[in-house]
């Protein structure tokens, strides 16, 4: 579940709590409250405890959903605010969301006028090739491949490539 963390930090500083002190008034492990204060994530018997030493309804703990973002505008605002790391790593579906994403930004700027859509591509050219780069690291492979966007069915295989799984290392086995 995930929980209005910033609420619970003001409930309990309201009651001049330390973290300690929350977590032996509730029954809970001290790192179970710094992760939910920090995180927000918390089962259902956490949110039970809070609520009842808050002595608060636990739907009002729990975070709301309009604040929820869907994953398409999560993954476009992730590749745009990371538009130039091309060292991070990026999961197929969020690359993919960027990806239809520029298609349908290129394809609207096409529309309007050739000179817009230039522009438009040199904008954003950097951030897809960032996204790109990440995904290939998280494929375990070079960004040089990126080049074969620019042969001739060379994006088959740049495609075959943003689509394959993370890659597992040897230490992640043993």
């Amino acid at each position: 579940m995930k929980i209005n963390s910033e609420q619970i930090k003001q409930l309990r500083k309201e009651k001049k709590w330390s973290q300690s002190q929350l977590s032996e008034v509730c029954g809970l492990n001290l790192r179970t409250i710094q992760r939910l204060e920090s995180t927000g994530k918390a089962s259902l018997e956490t949110v039970r405890a809070l609520a009842a030493v808050f002595q608060v309804e636990a739907d009002t703990l729990l975070e709301r959903q309009e604040d929820f973002e869907p994953p398409f505008f999560l993954a476009i605002k992730k590749s745009i605010q990371g538009y130039a790391d091309f060292s991070g790593r990026t999961n197929v579906a969020d690359y993919w969301w960027f990806f239809l994403a520029v298609v349908i930004v290129l394809a609207i700027a096409h529309v309007i006028h050739p000179k817009v859509n230039i522009l438009t591509s040199l904008l954003i050219l950097i951030p897809f090739l960032a996204a790109g780069q990440r995904r290939l690291n998280d494929a375990g492979q070079s960004g040089w491949w990126q080049l074969m966007w620019f042969i001739p069915f060379g994006q088959v295989v740049v495609i075959y490539l943003l689509t394959t799984k993370q890659q597992t290392s040897i230490k992640n086995k043993v």
